[in-house]
């Protein structure tokens, strides 16, 4: 949803507060869409859209560029491409070519249930809108220290600018209302910080029956939000109590958060 949102203000389509009026049931493809939880007609912003976490309201948003351009703005955001850390036996995930995209592929793949990711690819398109739009491949290894005790910095990493500065601020004050009273998230907010950030509730693939069961719940935000320095994610597979990343994942982001923000001594913004 944070890909979709990004592709569709860049290309200038809706603002942050654009009205978009969500219905209880959206037909595409064939297929009946529902939000997570039911509902009638809303009537809202496209930020109200992601602090909702709305299916239907993401899907109509993305139909505002089209599934070509949304295809190109996900590649660009890295999905399906190896993350760059050159970890052994690192997923590169799913994402069907163009070709491939059936009449629900579209919206399914708008609003994130028809693709897959890797935790290292999900939490790197969080980095890559705190850093301003420009998205730089994770390092594993800082360097190396040959015999000799010379000190080798590894490669630098590949930059690759997804959206402008702009569209990354307007996001970023997007994600934030997540963690407000409104949002799907209030219990991940840290005292005197800003925060940005997102749930994330998957159905999750058990192998054992190759077959959906259980969920995959997460949420991946960073902080200061208007000064970002570190993002958490934090992925919970298989929960026992509950399904949804903001009431699981919340908190635990919470906790490490506010301890790595103390631990690098990162001041409050207020």
């Amino acid at each position: 949803k944070i890909m979709t949102a990004a592709a569709v203000i860049e290309e200038g389509k809706l603002k942050a507060n654009s009205k978009i009026t969500v219905p209880s049931v959206l037909n595409r493809g064939g297929s009946a869409f529902h939000d997570h939880d039911e509902h009638g007609t809303l009537r809202l912003t496209f930020a109200g859209v992601l602090a909702k976490s709305s299916n239907i309201g993401t899907i109509q948003a993305s139909e505002k560029i089209g599934a070509k351009t949304l295809y190109s703005y996900l590649k660009k955001f890295g999905i399906a491409e190896p993350s760059g850390l050159n970890f052994p036996g690192e997923s590169r995930g799913l994402l069907p070519a163009l070709k491939n995209w059936s009449g629900t592929s579209f919206p399914t793949i708008a609003f994130g249930q028809g693709l897959s990711l890797n935790s290292i690819q999900a939490t790197s398109v969080f980095a890559t809108i705190a850093n301003g739009g420009v998205r730089v491949e994770p390092r594993l290894v800082a360097g190396t220290t040959g015999n000799d005790g010379k000190f080798v910095e590894a490669a630098q990493s590949r930059r690759v600018e997804v959206v402008s500065p702009a569209t990354a601020r307007t996001v970023t004050d997007m994600l934030e209302s997540v963690v407000s009273d409104g949002g799907t998230a209030p219990m991940a907010r840290i005292p005197g910080y800003r925060v940005a950030g997102k749930t994330g509730t998957a159905n999750r693939v058990d192998p054992a029956c190759g077959c959906y069961r259980g969920y995959t719940a997460s949420f991946i935000g960073f902080a200061p939000a208007d000064n970002p320095q570190l993002v958490v994610s934090v992925t919970l597979q298989a929960p026992k109590r509950g399904h949804y990343g903001g009431m699981l994942g919340g908190p635990v982001f919470k906790r490490v958060m506010s301890f790595a923000l103390q631990d690098q001594r990162i001041p409050p913004t207020g």
